[in-house]
């Protein structure tokens, strides 16, 4: 909130990076290709494949992945399934699903000198869906989208291209219909001192929306790739809320340099195993008020490394700054901004910064040690926000998943807990009087917001044609800062069913109970949720 100090560690994200882009620049030579969106069932279940140890080299922290690492990690899937001699139903969905739906990008990864250089698909992906809102009910993690209350529809579709090996395409349209309707649902307000913690905002108008929601073109030279455009990030080992980087907010526009697969580094660098890093750049165009600056900076660095196939490790740093009054920067002020380490407060090189680093730990196959599962994955994630070496007004985020639990196939059981109220100063995370982290009303980092924590069960199981999920997510703000706090208990339950490899149908129902509703006593709400969609791939 006030005087924020930077972070030197960023400064070694950016010079590793910048070192690695360099020595990536040979050994790998990816063709280009598009991100696979973040509501993809993909990356949960990529995570039942590093839990059978189908899979070791990928990191799974750094979302969207590239189509061409996805390509990459279903061919090494289908080889250890080939070489463990696997009908494993996880062996029997890549083999059926996976390699078909992405048979370019497999095809691509096994033979890398037979490329199809140039392609459009005018749709991808197309999806149809319809959620009914009886009152305020939470929504978050859905890239931004806000819902009305009583009906809401939604149309949209993704197109790609390719124009020779080195660029490539993606754009997604969205219509979206919100009934007229006095409240929406939104995200929580980062700060839980401020009215309307909760988000619910008054609004007559007409909700009928056409929208580009993502759009990019990609240039890819040997293993680095240039993004620019609008699309969602997510850094982090979590499954259901990262402190920094998540889906939580609407996608905005950036540049971005990465590379789109990991890499072994040389000489004793190598050790480190695979290596990838993410570098984002953005101008924030979106409705601020009071204080709080217009049209700020958004930088982000990540670093991210495989030390052993079952460990991943990584660090995220963000930081806001500039805005309208505050452009007459140099390139000294901004290097200052970025990497220096003194408090810049009320000064045009003023900003708003978060650190984090995070550990993942995946074993498969622990059926002989550990009798209620046969994978393990635990994590963490750890941050400061503000000043101080190491960080001060920290948070954390922390969880572990158990795969085939009681020897039932394709079922996991995640359970993740996160904390936003640091003893120091509890309001701080993603509130600043000029730069609060949030894009459009919702925050980049962790639905539940400033002040707040977060515990989040969920169990879910996959046959061949139905799958299904059970949760629970119980959300507390104004946990240190109000004299009543707010907790939203919501219980959840979706059902899906494949008519075929390419389509599917999911009807999802959510009731939420939410007391001391805007920090009051004897306040107290209840909330409906109820949602069907049909998914088509091609």
């Amino acid at each position: 909130m006030s005087n924020h100090k930077t972070f030197p560690m960023g400064a070694a994200i950016v010079l590793l990076a910048l070192l690695f882009t360099l020595i990536s620049s040979s050994p790998v030579c990816a063709a280009s290709s598009v991100n696979v969106s973040l509501e993809r069932a993909l990356y949960s279940d990529m995570e039942f494949w590093a839990a059978e140890g189908l899979i070791e080299s990928q990191l799974n922290s750094f979302r969207p992945f590239a189509g061409s690492e996805v390509g990459s990690q279903i061919a090494a899937a289908l080889d250890r399934c080939d070489a463990k001699k696997s009908a494993s139903p996880t062996c029997r969905r890549i083999a059926g699903h996976y390699a078909k739906l992405f048979q370019g990008d497999v095809e691509e990864a096994r033979f890398p000198d037979h490329r199809n250089n140039t392609f459009l698909k005018p749709v991808e992906t197309f999806s149809l869906s319809y959620r009914y809102l009886d009152g305020p009910f939470s929504v978050y993690n859905q890239e931004g989208l806000h819902y009305s209350d009583g009906h809401n529809a939604m149309i949209q579709f993704q197109s790609q291209a390719r124009l020779w090996r080195a660029f490539s395409f993606f754009v997604q349209p969205m219509v979206l219909y919100n009934q007229k309707s006095g409240f929406h649902s939104i995200q929580p307000n980062p700060n839980p001192s401020s009215a309307p913690p909760n988000g619910w905002s008054d609004d007559e108008s007409s909700n009928f929306d056409v929208r580009l929601h993502k759009g990019y073109g990609k240039l890819t030279l040997f293993n680095v790739e240039l993004l620019v455009g609008r699309d969602s990030l997510w850094w982090g080992p979590a499954y259901h809320g990262a402190l920094l980087m998540s889906n939580n907010a609407h996608p905005f526009d950036m540049v971005k340099l990465s590379n789109p697969e990991p890499v072994l580094l040389p000489w004793i660098f190598s050790c480190l195993g695979p290596v990838q890093f993410n570098l984002i750049f953005s101008e924030l165009k979106d409705d601020r008020e009071g204080k709080q600056l217009k049209n700020p900076y958004l930088y982000g660095g990540r670093l991210g490394f495989k030390p052993h196939p079952y460990l991943e490790l990584g660090a995220s740093h963000l930081v806001m700054f500039s805005g309208e009054g505050r452009r007459d920067l140099s390139l000294n002020d901004v290097f200052n901004i970025l990497y220096g380490n003194e408090n810049q407060d009320n000064k045009k090189t003023d900003s708003n910064q978060e650190f984090a680093v995070d550990a993942a730990l995946t074993i498969p196959n622990i059926k002989k040690y550990l009798l209620l599962a046969d994978g393990l994955k635990l994590y963490v994630e750890w941050g400061g926000e503000d000043t101080g070496l190491p960080p001060d007004r920290r948070a954390y985020v922390t969880g572990l998943a158990l795969y085939k639990l009681f020897d039932l196939e394709r079922t996991a059981l995640h359970v993740e807990y996160a904390r936003m109220s640091p003893s120091s100063v509890p309001g701080s995370w993603y509130n600043h009087p000029y730069y609060p982290m949030y894009y459009k009303d919702s925050v980049f980092g962790h639905h539940a917001g400033s002040d707040a924590d977060d515990l989040f069960i969920e169990w879910s199981q996959d046959f061949e044609k139905f799958y299904y999920k059970l949760g629970f997510d119980r959300e507390r703000s104004g946990i240190q800062t109000r004299d009543h706090t707010q907790t939203k208990n919501q219980f959840f339950g979706e059902v899906g069913y494949r008519l075929n490899d390419h389509s599917d149908i999911r009807l999802s129902y959510a009731y939420e109970k939410v007391d001391h509703v805007d920090y009051e006593e004897d306040d107290s709400r209840n909330n409906h949720f109820l949602g069907i969609e049909a998914f088509f791939s091609f």
